[in-house]
């Protein structure tokens, strides 16, 4: 949705002739919108997505552990060791994909903000001034994110937030002895 605002909003600024203080105004009402709307699926899909998150740092922690400790003579080793890494994959994969969306729609609502920076305004037309530097000062001083409550922001950071709690977890539990799980003789 971005995309179309902001297509609008670079065919009007070159042609000066069309754009009202209104229409400047009507620009920021369609922010504003697209914003809300994210706001209101981050918050519809908060659960959601913080257990994914959950799930993506246990599974992870948890599989690289047992491959460390694992003896790879196990007959079942190099079946686990597959269906782990797929599993992985498929997680980090699907966060990948929400993170670089989540991006997206912030380097839009930048673009939009950049372009406003370079569109040589009128200089007899001090309203439709105010309303794009309204719109700016909207953009910049509170640029889209995709929050979680007050948990998650979807981010390049995000990955390195998780990396780092699965080396916490794995040297939390590379401390304790190996467990041997063998019976013993009676």
């Amino acid at each position: 949705a971005f995309r179309q605002v902001k297509s609008s909003i670079i065919y009007s600024l070159n042609n000066w002739d069309n754009v009202t203080p209104q229409k400047v105004n009507s620009w920021r009402r369609l922010v504003h919108g697209i914003r809300e709307q994210t706001n209101f699926a981050a918050k519809y899909q908060k659960y959601h997505q913080l257990m994914l998150l959950v799930g993506a740092i246990v599974l992870t922690t948890g599989s690289t552990f047992v491959i460390l400790t694992e003896s790879r003579a196990s007959p079942t080793y190099q079946y686990f060791l597959s269906i782990q890494i797929s599993s992985v994959m498929l997680i980090a994969g699907r966060l990948y994909l929400k993170i670089y969306l989540a991006q997206l729609i912030s380097q839009e609502e930048s673009m939009i903000a950049r372009e406003l920076i370079l569109a040589n305004f009128p200089r007899n037309e001090p309203a439709i001034q105010l309303e794009v530097k309204f719109l700016h000062d909207m953009i910049n001083q509170n640029p889209c994110l995709i929050k979680f409550g007050t948990y998650v922001t979807f981010d390049k950071n995000l990955i390195l937030g998780i990396a780092s709690q699965i080396v916490t977890y794995l040297i939390a539990l590379m401390q304790f002895p190996s467990l041997n799980f063998q019976p013993t003789p009676t």
